[in-house]
Parts: structure tokens; sequence; C-alpha cells
């Protein structure tokens, strides 16, 4: 339970949130195309969520 909380509580909605969504679509048998454009677009913001977290602990550890 210790390991758990170094990634924060955003990570564990993220994938709570991903796999739900990946688990609706499969179960829908939606089109692989739409699959992997919905990958696409939640890679994007995968990679803007982490730059933007990245930024944050820089100026975090600029302030202390």
């Amino acid at each position: 339970m210790k390991g758990m909380n170094k990634f924060g509580i955003g990570f564990w909605i993220g994938a709570c949130v991903y796999s739900i969504i990946n688990l609706i679509m499969n179960l829908s048998h939606i089109a692989q195309s739409n699959v992997l454009n919905y990958n696409y677009i939640i890679t994007c913001v995968a990679i803007i969520g982490l730059i933007l977290n990245i930024i944050l602990l820089k100026t975090g550890k600029i302030k202390k």
C-alpha cells in the first residue's frame, strides 16, 4: 500500500478511467481504428500531463 502513494491520486484516477473506457470499447466491439484513435488521444493527453507535472515539480523546487 505504501508504494501506491508515490504515484499520486491523479495517476490512479487516470489509469482507472483509461481501463474503464477500454473495457467498454472492447465489450461494444468498436472498430479497431476507433480504438487506435482513442489511444492516440489518450497518449497525447498523458504526455501533456507529464510535461505539466515536470514543470510544476521544477517550480516547486525553485520556491523551496
